[in-house]
């Protein structure tokens, strides 16, 4: 992956203070965003067929059925460990030196990273073994400070969104409402250990959210305190992005202390899946009918 060099301006970084976000368009090459296409599509293989070699759930997938009775794949995480593509991408100049500018010149540090999917995808096999829950692609209004802090991690934390598909009104965008990251808005479960970041129910109208719409290759900056959701993707084509949440350098925190778990986990059934494969025990339920 070529690294280039990307510098806010002033006005870039007035603008992200003021709304809480930013989009650069055009940041990542075609070539790049291709590849990273192509990885996503691996690593939805890799979790499916893993969770049903293993006979348990890969806890990296968070999965439901929809209205059609399809599996809606909303989102793999964490990620970097299973994708040199993905990994290199997350310490990435075009990323990491517009984040140090917004954190005042501090280093950004890597605290997590998603792959949002928002794909269906028919898998009756997974829906029968695994009984996902009913519902779809969305997510509900939130900031995601709400569940950084059940870790410790601070509202500094900042994130950026990489678009591997372009996103549109049809295919489930986030939507934000601008200059929501300056105030404190009521959460549904104000507990700080709950890792709950919903914001209760009648504070905001529809009318108040902004589609963030732009090609893929872009990179949406945005506060961890933004309110944002997503409506669902009525296509059926993928809308991707993937997400890495940095925080500032100075302060300090245990290494991968919120993914831990659901790496080790997700690792632990990939081997089983790996060691199946090996010995001749699996067959490609994926390729075969989802």
């Amino acid at each position: 992956m070529t690294t280039l060099t990307t510098s806010l301006t002033s006005a870039q970084i007035s603008e992200f203070h003021e709304r809480g976000f930013l989009i650069l368009p055009g940041v990542f090459s075609s070539d790049e965003v291709g590849e990273m296409a192509r990885e996503a599509d691996r690593l939805l293989e890799l979790a499916i067929n893993s969770s049903l070699a293993a006979g348990e759930r890969n806890p990296r997938c968070d999965v439901s059925v929809n209205a059609e009775g399809r599996l809606d794949f909303r989102k793999l995480q964490p990620v970097n460990d299973l994708s040199a593509v993905i990994r290199a991408a997350s310490k990435d100049d075009r990323l990491l030196i517009p984040l140090s500018q917004l954190m005042e010149g501090q280093k950004p540090v890597l605290m997590e990273e998603k792959l949002n999917y928002k794909q269906k995808i028919d898998c009756p096999a997974y829906i029968e073994r695994f009984q996902p829950r009913q519902g779809d692609s969305r997510f509900s209004l939130h900031h995601d400070w709400g569940y950084y802090r059940a870790q410790g991690y601070p509202p500094e934390t900042l994130s950026s969104a990489i678009t591997i598909d372009a996103t549109t009104p049809e295919n489930g965008p986030i939507r934000v409402i601008p200059g929501t990251h300056r105030e404190d808005y009521p959460l549904k479960n104000p507990d700080p250990s709950s890792g709950n970041g919903e914001i209760v129910d009648g504070v905001f109208d529809p009318e108040d959210r902004v589609d963030v719409l732009a090609p893929a290759g872009s990179v949406m900056l945005f506060h961890s305190k933004l309110l944002h959701d997503s409506k669902p993707n009525r296509t059926d084509l993928p809308r991707r992005l993937m997400i890495y949440s940095h925080y500032p350098g100075n302060w300090e925190f245990e290494e991968d202390k919120r993914n831990r778990w659901g790496r080790e986990a997700g690792q632990k059934i990939e081997r089983a899946y790996r060691e199946k494969l090996a010995r001749g025990e699996y067959v490609d339920v994926f390729s075969l009918y989802c």
